[in-house]
């Protein structure tokens, strides 16, 4: 960016933290979503003088692309051994995310709301993304998305019913999330099942992306007896290697277990009243090595 005027430079720097947002919750993929970001800047740098709304054209870009390579995406999805989660990122915890429009934002990050964004549409999820999360009016959305006002209004409704329907319940804060967790590990570790299906709720979902070479469970585990038998069943695979930290991922706590330096899983629980409402475990090494990456860099800080 070097040889670009200053003032193009420095809009865009201030729109690449949104911009990145939007793909990212678009795509659940880092690496596709800074891909974007500068393609976006691409284009952007070779006709700035000829922008006259630059956050909106930014915007508009970055959608359209990141709606093309969901499409492009959407079969390796449906075909991807288990479950599918986003990769995921190493972002901090805010301990306080403020009013509802904020909570959205926030939530909309987790690994639980973007494993239900996956039941999505392309249109759907980033119409949701743009309208619901990002407080983008709804005619605007429509000229991003080339759909008339009434049509984009239809793709935000049915967007909405699913994401009423599946949306992750949390409510715990980030130091009871730690100790609650600890408390289902130490169960799980000690095959007190009755202890562990006390933390958990009637319906809880475990997620596990393993990916194609690794093991974890191929599809949702359903219910707290179901989901109890698991963990245990886990707790027994454990390797006295193993180390276990918290770290932030998606904004959310998370424990991350390591084996001789090499990532081994992240996992995420959504926590309400005290019980396990979601648990959601990437294994799969290649979602892990830009978090593994980045959780160095910050670990050899601390």
């Amino acid at each position: 960016m070097t040889d670009q005027p200053a003032t193009d430079v420095a809009i865009f720097e201030a729109e690449r933290p949104r911009l990145r947002g939007i793909a990212y919750r678009i795509l659940g993929t880092p690496d596709d979503a800074d891909d974007i970001v500068q393609e976006a800047w691409l284009r952007y740098s070779a006709d700035a003088g000829a922008i006259d709304n630059p956050a909106g054209w930014l915007t508009t870009v970055v959608t359209r692309l990141a709606i093309d390579r969901l499409r492009s995406a959407q079969h390796r999805r449906e075909t991807y051994v288990g479950p599918w989660l986003a990769n995921p990122l190493f972002e901090p915890v805010d301990p306080s995310p403020g009013p509802d429009d904020a909570v959205l934002l926030a939530e909309s990050l987790t690994l639980g709301f973007l494993a239900v964004l996956e039941r999505l549409s392309p249109l759907e999820r980033a119409v949701f993304i743009l309208h619901r999360v990002f407080d983008t009016p709804l005619a605007e959305v429509a000229t991003i998305i080339e759909r008339n006002e009434a049509a984009t209004r239809q793709l935000s409704k049915r967007a909405g019913d699913h994401i009423a329907e599946a949306r992750p319940r949390y409510a715990a804060a980030a130091d009871e999330v730690e100790e609650l967790a600890n408390q289902v590990l130490a169960a799980a570790m000690t095959g007190d099942i009755a202890t562990l299906e006390s933390f958990l709720a009637e319906d809880v979902v475990h997620l596990s992306d393993g990916g194609p070479d690794h093991r974890a469970a191929r599809a949702p585990v359903l219910g707290r007896s179901r989901v109890a038998r698991l963990f245990v069943g886990l707790a027994k695979r454990f390797d006295p290697a193993m180390e276990f930290h918290v770290v932030p991922a998606n904004g959310q706590p998370a424990f991350y277990t390591v084996v001789n330096d090499e990532p081994f899983m992240l996992h995420v629980s959504n926590w309400v009243d005290g019980l396990l409402t979601g648990s959601f475990a990437v294994v799969n090494p290649d979602k892990l090595a830009a978090f593994h990456t980045a959780w160095k860099a910050a670990h050899s800080t601390e």
